[in-house]
């Protein structure tokens, strides 16, 4: 066995192990209420933070 196949295999199980978690959020209509809340609260902030990192980084100091 190689490297590459074992980390190739590693992610194939850990990718099913992701679908069948998404299939059990999806199968339970308040589960992915909950979750599709959360997510929504995480882009607002990552956008609020998105935005003040943009307007710091075009901050131009004034030269004297």
């Amino acid at each position: 066995m190689t490297a590459k196949f074992n980390e190739q295999q590693w992610q194939a199980e850990e990718d099913a192990r992701t679908m069948a978690r998404y299939q059990e959020i999806m199968n339970d209509k308040s589960r992915m209420n909950r979750a599709m809340k959360e997510a929504k609260k995480q882009a607002d902030e990552l956008q609020k933070r998105a935005q003040a990192m943009s307007s710091a980084a075009n901050t131009k100091t004034k030269k004297k």
